[in-house]
């Protein structure tokens, strides 16, 4: 029985520390030439407990190029109290004369077990020291690479419950990188409502398909694309 206890406690506390990790932006999405990009991510700890975590930086995956050896980033160890929040800074700067295009990297976050009072179960204490390892892969360019994308096959259909739904395709035709955009759907009052599409690659085509809730088909006039990072439009189509 201790030792079906000690599996119990273990899953938990590791689907416990899997959901406490929670970090914004997920994404980088900078010039790194010229003068660098610089980010601050927000690592947030929604458990009761006390978590620390190791920061490191590993090459990218192998569709880009490589940019680990060009970060600098503060502080190496971070310490969450439960409930609380902290900040990673980082700054990337691209060797002068390198390639125009893409390059990636790897922000690990590695769990270090916190030291447990004395009067705590040795089996908690014993999956305390169980190791989380999350990368998520941030990238960045090289080069005067305007996003540049294109919306084609524009329409508006409505599903059985009168819901309207925007359906479109995003083509990105910007040189060498991918794109982090968002959509504004518009409606004919002015307002509009935002949806975050993520991040569409080098001469890659998105299939989009927006349900909207609040709005009505017969008030939607057209969509707006926008550049996810620095909220600049890049693009719209009216109806």
């Amino acid at each position: 029985m201790r030792r079906l206890h000690l599996f119990v406690t273990t899953f938990l506390l590791i689907i416990s520390t899997t959901f406490s990790f929670h970090i914004t932006p997920t994404f980088f999405e900078k010039r790194i030439d010229g003068s660098g990009g610089y980010e601050e991510y927000v690592l947030k700890n929604n458990t009761n407990e006390t978590v620390r975590y190791k920061i490191e930086f590993l090459p990218g995956l192998g569709k880009f190029g490589h940019m680990d050896k060009w970060v600098e980033y503060n502080p190496k160890i971070i310490t969450i109290k439960p409930q609380s929040q902290s900040t990673l800074k980082v700054y990337i700067k691209a060797p002068k004369g390198t390639t125009e295009g893409e390059y990636s990297t790897l922000l690990n976050a590695k769990t270090i077990p916190v030291p447990k009072l004395e009067k705590q179960p040795n089996e908690v204490a014993a999956a305390a020291r169980l190791g989380l390892n999350i990368s998520v892969e941030i990238v960045g360019y090289v080069g005067d690479l305007a996003a540049n994308l294109e919306i084609t096959n524009l329409k508006i259909n409505e599903d059985k419950e009168g819901k309207a739904i925007v359906i479109f395709d995003v083509k990105n035709n910007t040189l060498k990188r991918g794109v982090y955009y968002s959509v504004e759907v518009l409606e004919s009052n002015g307002n509009f409502e935002t949806t975050e599409k993520g991040r569409v690659g080098v001469g890659k085509t998105d299939k989009v398909k927006i349900t909207l809730d609040k709005m009505k088909k017969k008030d939607i006039v057209g969509v707006r694309i926008r550049e996810t990072e620095t909220r600049r439009e890049i693009t719209n189509k009216k109806l």
